[in-house]
């Protein structure tokens, strides 16, 4: 009896001890674990993937703004001297400007004072909304620049004339939408600021010319009291301005203004020339008081031109055309005029 109770205690201690020893293998399996790390790691690398991406479109966002800014300037600065100038190729039709002093009148000249009385910068809008008009003032100059950036683009141009630089500069923006979780990373728009110097080198080789020549030739020509005596009103009356009714008075009259004489030049073996008035530079001015347009063309150009081919007499040939006391004013038609042009010969009307 003793024995038979300890053999059923030893085997219920087997059964009890072998599910134990079933449950160690399930444990120490690694099926699936793959798919758990991948869960965590997918959606870290994608979204890190999208705020690359996201990254690189507002770094190129930011590069077209400053590119767009810094052609705006480089082309109102490069246009600037000329508002006819097309604000893209810079071309314009030839005697098409703004005068001779629009650098006094229409260039922000009262920007140069502005520490004595506050004075704001030229400046626009953008975009440029409105119609455009023909002045040629710095706003007008800066709208017509404007006018051709993309209307997507917001900011402003502004013209500051400081006298020793001029400089156009431009500011632009645009909206920029970027996703919620890096939304306080990046800016909510790019923005971008350029500026471009306004060169002038007509203007400037014109100030260094006059500096390098005509100053050395004035200097020490002419005292300070002799320079006030030119400022005296004169006490004599002027003289009757001079009638014209000649190819004779013409001539005359032609001579005075060039400071020429009369000369007889040899055009070729069996031709000559008179010239009514030949200058120090060899300039063959010509008077024309009477004339038909076929005795000009058969007679009077071929000899002119043949001069100027030559070039060794005359250096130039100027027409100066009279007015004639009957009629009002000077009729030449465009097919001589082409004509005068093509040969090299210079029109000048006194009316």
């Amino acid at each position: 009896m003793q024995i038979q109770s300890v053999h059923r205690e030893w085997r219920s201690i087997v059964v009890v001890r072998l599910p134990c020893c079933r449950m160690k293998p399930w444990l120490k399996d690694t099926q699936g674990s793959f798919t758990i790390e991948a869960s965590f790691v997918l959606p870290l690398i994608l979204l890190s993937t999208i705020s690359l991406l996201f990254l690189a479109m507002f770094v190129f966002q930011t590069s077209s703004a400053y590119q767009t800014a810094g052609i705006a300037a480089d082309r109102a600065a490069f246009v600037w001297d000329n508002s006819k100038k097309n604000p893209i190729t810079g071309a314009f039709t030839l005697g098409e400007n703004d005068g001779l002093y629009w650098r006094l009148r229409s260039d922000s000249v009262s920007d140069l004072f502005s520490f004595l009385i506050p004075n704001p910068a030229a400046q626009i809008k953008l975009p440029v909304s409105g119609k455009q008009n023909a002045d040629a003032g710095p706003v007008e100059k800066l709208r017509r620049v404007g006018s051709v950036v993309s209307s997507d683009w917001t900011g402003w141009m502004q013209y500051r004339n400081n006298g020793i630089s001029r400089e156009v500069s431009v500011q632009l923006a645009k909206p920029f939408h970027s996703p919620d979780y890096v939304e306080h990373r990046l800016a909510s728009d790019v923005q971008s600021t350029a500026a471009a110097q306004v060169v002038d080198p007509v203007e400037t080789i014109r100030v260094i010319d006059l500096t390098r020549t005509f100053i050395q030739e004035i200097k020490g020509r002419i005292k300070p009291s002799a320079a006030l005596l030119t400022l005296v009103e004169p006490k004599s009356t002027p003289s009757k301005p001079v009638v014209i009714n000649s190819h004779k008075t013409a001539v005359a009259y032609l001579q005075t203004l060039v400071n020429g004489s009369e000369r007889t030049i040899k055009v070729n073996a069996t031709t000559q020339r008179v010239v009514d008035a030949m200058d120090a530079n060899q300039v063959a001015h010509q008077a024309i008081y009477t004339f038909s347009e076929s005795q000009l063309r058969n007679e009077q150009i071929p000899k002119d031109a043949q001069l100027l081919q030559d070039g060794t007499a005359v250096k130039g040939v100027v027409w100066h055309f009279f007015k004639q006391t009957k009629n009002s004013e000077v009729k030449l038609s465009a097919g001589l005029r082409q004509d005068l042009e093509r040969k090299g010969i210079v029109i000048v009307i006194h009316e």
